[in-house]
C-alpha cells in the first residue's frame, strides 16, 4: 500500500474501529495511531463523525493520523461530567418534529434552537405527519416559528413530494438529523436514500399505548448521497441538555429577546452580573405561552441541574461555566 496521507472523513464509529469515507476511495475501516488513542482529551469522544481526518496505510492497516480543524461542532450536555460533542463539520441541524403520533414538544425544538446558536449553525425545523392533522393545526406550527426568522418546511415522510423543496437545500451540505423516536426519522431517511439504496434503516411502529416511538438508530452515521447532500443520522433523543451554555446565552439565542440587547451596558456580555438587562428584562418582552414555558424550563434546569420540573429562575449574579 501507499505510505501517502489523504483526507477522509469519520462516517460512523465502532468502539476503536472508524469507518471512514473518500469520494474516489468509498469506505473503509481505520484506527487511531498510538498517542492519538492515549491522548488525553476532555471531551468524551476525541473523534465524532462528520471529523474530517489524515490517513495512511501501514502494513496493511488505515491508520487516522491526525484530526484537521473544525468549522463546526454541535454539543450537548446533561450532567455536570462532560460536554458530549455529537457531530463536527455540519452546515444544519435537521430538527424533525411530529405534528401527530406522538406529537413533539415544542420545548425539545426550542431546546435545539438554542444549541444551534450557541454553535453557530443553521437549524432547519421539520413537521412531519401533516397528513394527521388539520391543515390549519399545521399551519399554526409554521407559522410560529417562520415568523421568527427560522426556516420551517411541512412534509409528509411517506409522500416524498412533499419533501422535495426540502432536498433542495440539503444539496452540497452536510446535515445532522435529530428527532425524538417516533417522529419518522427512519421512514424519511428512506425515502431521501431511495429505492435503489435500500432501506437504510429498519422502521419500528409508535407504542399504541404510550404514544411514544422505540429507537431503530443506535450510532450516528453519514450518508452520502447525490447532489453532495450528506446526512447524519443520530440515534433517537430523548433530552436535549444544555448545561454547556451560560443563561445569558440561552436567552439570547430567543429572537424575540434580541432588542434587550441594545440595553445591555457591554454588548458581547455574558459574565450574567446582577446588571444584566437581559436577566431583569426578559419577562417583560411578548412571548407566547409555550415559548416562555420553554425559556423558563430552560433556565431553571441551568440552575437545578437534574429537576425537569420548571420553576421561577432567580438569577443570583453568579456563572456557571462548563466544559464545551
Amino acid at each position: 500500500m501507499q505510505d501517502v496521507k489523504d483526507n477522509f472523513i469519520i462516517s460512523r464509529i465502532y468502539g476503536a474501529i472508524y469507518e471512514v469515507y473518500h469520494p474516489e476511495h468509498g469506505f473503509c475501516n481505520a484506527v487511531l495511531r498510538g498517542k492519538l488513542r492515549l491522548a488525553k482529551n476532555r471531551e468524551r469522544h476525541p473523534f465524532v463523525v462528520g471529523d474530517r481526518v489524515t490517513a495512511l496505510w501501514e502494513q496493511n492497516e488505515l491508520v487516522i493520523a491526525e484530526r484537521l480543524p473544525r468549522k463546526s461542532f454541535l454539543v450537548r450536555q446533561n450532567s455536570f461530567k462532560e460536554a458530549h460533542v455529537l457531530c463536527a463539520n455540519i452546515d444544519y441541524l435537521l430538527i424533525l418534529a411530529s405534528l401527530a403520533m406522538p406529537e413533539s414538544k415544542d420545548s425539545f425544538i426550542d431546546r435545539c434552537l438554542a444549541s444551534c446558536y450557541h454553535s453557530g449553525i443553521t437549524p432547519l425545523i421539520v413537521f412531519n405527519k401533516q397528513d394527521l392533522v388539520a391543515s390549519e393545526v399545521a399551519e399554526k406550527k409554521v407559522d410560529k416559528y417562520s415568523n421568527l426568522g427560522y426556516k420551517v418546511f411541512l412534509i409528509s415522510s411517506l409522500a416524498k413530494e412533499s419533501m422535495q423543496q426540502l432536498l433542495l437545500g440539503l444539496s452540497n451540505k452536510v446535515t445532522y438529523l435529530v428527532g425524538n423516536s417516533g417522529v419518522g426519522k427512519s421512514t424519511f431517511l428512506n425515502q431521501v436514500v431511495g429505492e435503489k439504496g435500500g432501506n437504510v434503516q429498519k422502521t419500528n411502529d409508535v407504542s399504541g399505548s404510550t404514544q411514544k416511538g422505540r429507537h431503530t438508530t443506535t450510532n450516528s452515521r453519514a450518508l452520502f448521497l447525490a447532489q453532495g447532500v450528506v446526512l447524519i443520522d443520530s440515534p433517537g433523543v430523548k433530552e436535549w441538555g444544555l448545561l454547556h451554555m451560560q443563561p445569558v446565552e440561552v436567552l439570547h439565542s430567543f429572537p424575540e429577546l434580541q432588542g434587550l440587547r441594545g440595553d445591555c451596558a457591554v454588548p458581547t456580555c455574558c459574565d450574567a452580573s446582577k446588571k444584566c438587562k437581559m436577566l431583569k428584562n426578559y419577562k417583560r418582552i411578548d412571548l407566547s405561552e409555550d415559548r416562555q414555558k420553554s425559556l423558563d424550563a430552560i433556565l431553571y434546569t441551568l440552575e437545578n441541574p437534574g429537576k425537569e420540573k420548571p420553576g421561577q429562575y432567580s438569577h443570583k449574579g453568579k456563572t456557571r461555566r462548563q466544559t464545551r
